[in-house]
């Protein structure tokens, strides 16, 4: 009786138990056929696509290899999936994650939003619906700052175009929003010439280049556009803050649906999620 307290004989039997369960779970599914469907709507799809592609319809023979290269995909596709190349695949799972978000995302596109949505989102946000300040203005550019400082003084004797060294930049920039001076000066000195008042100079003021002294002629203020001609940005913000709301009520849904075990040493690590998860 000592071989049945033989390890290996231990193995054996307990493998054989373990195939003989999967077996019986799974007993008749090898005898389902496995149906790969080309269906009607399926070959609508393919030509349509082609159509908005190619801006006309495929012909016969373009149509077959599309189908053709449908069912191919299909077949490799399921092969792929049966033998579990889906599984432990980062790129597989990413993509079906986008596919979800993006199926979860066009849903919530189709919801519109009605006008009082809309006129409440405009109110709320003016400062985010109105037109850039504007300003034209002259400037001097000088290296240094004690250099600037002398050319003001020298501007009650000189004019401007005697002063300041020569630089690719323009003397004088007309009707030039709050956005273009920025980039072409950075924003310190963005904030402080649309601080400054009109007519005189000021200076220096400081840019990335060096030093600058400065003479507005014209200031616009920012200006409010009207609710008409914001409608169609209005609505796309919606759109989106709709997008971002449900798919923050999806994740829940998922969190309360799936058991999630996260180690004490990561929690941290998930986010905002971790408020919901746990």
């Amino acid at each position: 009786m000592r071989w049945l307290k033989e390890p290996l004989l231990h193995f054996l039997l307990a493998g054989g138990l373990l195939f003989a369960t999967y077996a019986w779970i799974n007993q008749g599914e090898d005898n389902e056929p496995r149906v790969v469907r080309i269906s009607e709507a399926e070959v609508n799809w393919l030509r349509e696509t082609w159509t908005r592609q190619w801006s006309r319809q495929p012909d016969e023979q373009e149509l077959r290899g599309l189908v053709t290269g449908y069912l191919k995909e299909g077949l490799l596709a399921r092969e792929a999936q049966e033998l579990g190349l889906n599984e432990n695949d980062t790129v597989v799972r990413r993509r079906l994650a986008q596919k979800m978000e993006f199926l979860v995302k066009d849903t919530a596109r189709l919801a519109e939003p009605d006008e009082a949505e809309l006129r409440r989102l405009y109110d709320d946000n003016r400062a985010r619906y109105q037109t850039l300040a504007r300003i034209s203005f002259a400037q001097i550019y000088f290296r240094s700052e004690p250099a600037a400082l002398q050319g003001l003084e020298d501007l009650a004797t000189h004019s401007a175009a005697e002063l300041g060294y020569p630089t690719l930049m323009e003397r004088d920039y007309t009707d030039t929003d709050e956005q273009t001076v920025t980039s072409l000066f950075g924003p310190d000195f963005a904030e402080a010439l649309f601080a400054l008042e009109p007519g005189t100079w000021h200076g220096p003021v400081t840019s990335g280049y060096g030093f600058h002294l400065v003479r507005i002629s014209e200031h616009q203020a920012a200006q409010p556009r009207p609710f008409d001609e914001v409608r169609s940005q209005l609505t796309e913000e919606w759109h989106r803050a709709q997008q971002a709301r449900i798919t923050e009520q999806f994740l829940a849904g998922l969190l309360k649906k799936y058991n999630v075990v996260v180690d004490e040493s990561v929690k941290s690590l998930i986010g905002p999620l971790a408020e919901m998860a746990l």
